[in-house]
């Protein structure tokens, strides 16, 4: 193609393109100076507005008992925070602080303290559950408080007071160390959560979706028409295990015995169902739990694992019969607690022979020709019942317990009777509930429902998730010895029995093992000891299975003396049968 009819087709190409430019740009001139004309008026206005957001944290799910009694609710409470801002200086927040001091009375060391926990463009709590008369004075005075603003929280309400709140928990403000963890979840840096027990556990169901309140005010902060609420969405709720009736008796009944009496400081009792696992009512202290890392010696309550391991191992029959009187092993002596004559494997756990038991352990060690094998095949046994082992309770932090490792002969006789390991009261629970239940050791559980967290009756309906009963295993033990000993622990409560006085009136039979421990203090000397009381009711058809632990209450070395674990134990069974017949 020649050079003049490219040159002519360029020129034309760049004719064409500048029109359009020229019409492009008068199309956006006249679309400009028409929204300058017409809608320029009401965009100067709305350009001297702003649209304030306050973030509503969203109701946490409720805690409920076992028969829908609500333990814990909601109760929306005023919170007045700070923001950091690059723009900010040190110099205007100790002025910022200064001035909301003065509206809120409070120090204002205090609130440059809370002030120093947040982080640059995140709000961080100053004061909770402020007064009406407080945030309208912070809201009238805002134009004069840079970074503060106000938030609506929603406090956790406990309509039983302190009953309960050792396992369900407290709510506080992400920590440091857990931030990440948090905002990776989705979570913002002053949101509430879960810090212990029921409330850490359950976080993410209880956990709600947040609303937002969006208010539009002028340049002076002056609101303009009606805030607009987007309502979140509260957290689901949970339906616990534990009957609230039943729970305040245990409370009860543990604090007027430690009222009552110099020798009780301190007393543990669970209540389970043995055939589902669920925890019908537990005393109120953390360490009942094993949080606090509390364990015990157990005593003669442990005897029943002691027959099934020996039966089992074949180093005594259901027939063995033996004469119990102190015997010697190594240089100790060692003896029941008093001396028994004849008894056999029924009448060794009906009054609680510690010579029975003596022999099974040094019996296994002379078959075995292997003193921790010995060791090794009783922990092997014990821990089919949950002793020495995590119960896999549905709560955090669970202790399994304190294992002694020495392997003496004469300590492998004191395993035999409960006095080489610790356990904690819900392990001991566990394993009379797996007697009860025939051998079936169940998983324990306090949160039996979790239900859609909306408004209304529907709520009842509506069921996220139902725990099922779990069986954690069965015990390696024939169902013929397990029933031959549970028949002993029937004996327990019959004439002759350790735990006849005590039951000898009551009107539902009770299955039952007593138990004394010894302890030891510093100095070496023996202390007071533990009283204690393992078993089941009905015995023919168990609703309850319970553990009551009360530590160094009685005196040592001395009979006739009060137990107090049975004193509890009885008070607490006739309040649950009394209930249930109330309710049928």
């Amino acid at each position: 193609m020649p050079n003049h009819t490219k040159a002519r087709s360029l020129s034309f190409r760049l004719n064409i393109l500048f029109l359009i430019t020229f019409g492009l740009f008068s199309v956006l001139i006249f679309r400009l100076g028409f929204l300058q004309i017409v809608h320029g008026e009401e965009w100067r206005h709305q350009s001297d507005t702003t649209v304030r957001k306050i973030m509503v944290e969203a109701p946490r799910g409720k805690i409920m008992d076992r028969n829908e009694e609500v333990l814990v609710q909601n109760t929306p409470i005023y919170t007045v925070t700070y923001t950091e801002n690059s723009r900010f200086s040190p110099h205007n927040r100790e002025i910022v602080a200064e001035r909301l001091a003065k509206l809120l009375d409070w120090d204002k060391g205090a609130i440059l303290h809370e002030m120093d926990k947040g982080v640059p463009f995140a709000p961080t709590r100053i004061k909770q559950d402020l007064s009406f008369e407080t945030v309208s004075k912070i809201e009238e005075n805002r134009a004069e408080l840079p970074g503060i603003d106000m938030m609506i929280d929603a406090e956790r309400a406990y309509p039983y007071g302190p009953l309960f709140r050792h396992f369900l928990g407290k709510v506080g403000p992400i920590q440091a160390d857990q931030l990440q963890y948090y905002q990776s979840r989705g979570y913002r840096m002053n949101d509430m959560v879960g810090t212990s027990y029921l409330e850490w556990q359950y976080e993410e169901q209880l956990r709600g979706k947040e609303g937002v309140i969006e208010v539009t005010v002028d340049r002076q902060l002056k609101p303009m028409g009606d805030p607009v609420f987007s309502p979140g969405q509260r957290g689901n709720d949970l339906v616990l295990t534990i009957d609230r009736k039943l729970q305040q008796t245990i409370e009860n009944v543990i604090e007027d015995t430690i009222a009552e009496n110099d020798m009780v400081d301190e007393a543990f009792f669970v209540a389970m169902n043995p055939k589902t696992g669920e925890i019908l009512g537990m005393s109120n202290d953390v360490r009942t739990i094993g949080a606090g890392k509390t364990s015990y010696a157990m005593g003669s309550t442990v005897k029943m694992a002691t027959v099934l391991m020996g039966l089992q191992e074949g180093v005594v029959t259901p027939n063995t019969t033996i004469y119990d009187t102190p015997m010697r092993i190594g240089n100790l002596t060692k003896k029941s607690w008093t001396n028994l004559g004849n008894v056999n494997t029924l009448t060794a756990l009906q009054r609680s022979s510690n010579i029975f038991m003596f022999r099974i352990g040094l019996d296994l060690n002379h078959r075995l020709g292997d003193r921790q094998e010995a060791f090794d095949r009783a922990h092997y046994y014990f821990s089919q019942f949950g002793l020495g082992v995590k119960t896999g309770i549905d709560l955090p932090e669970e202790y399994d317990g304190y294992k002694s490792d020495a392997t003496l002969l004469g300590l492998l006789a004191d395993f035999m009777i409960g006095q080489y390991h610790n356990y904690t009261p819900l392990q001991l629970a566990q394993y009379v509930s797996t007697i009860a239940n025939d051998g079936y050791r169940m998983q324990p559980y306090v949160v039996k429902e979790i239900r859609r967290g909306t408004t209304g009756e529907v709520d009842l309906l509506q069921v996220v998730k139902k725990t099922e009963p779990k069986v954690l295993n069965r015990v390696d033990m024939s169902d013929d010895d397990i029933q031959l000993v549970k028949r002993g622990m029937e004996m327990v409560t019959e004439p002759g029995g350790t735990a006849y006085r005590i039951f000898r009136d009551f009107p539902v039979k009770v299955a039952a093992k007593t138990g004394t421990a010894q302890t030891v203090e510093a100095d070496g000397s023996f202390g007071n000891n533990h009283t204690l009381l393992v078993g089941y009711a009905p015995a023919d058809d168990p609703q309850i299975a319970f553990a009551s632990v009360v530590p160094k209450s009685q005196k040592s070395n001395s009979q006739g003396q009060v137990a107090y674990a049975q004193l509890i134990t009885k008070q607490i069974l006739t309040a649950f049968f009394d209930l249930n017949e109330h309710r049928e």
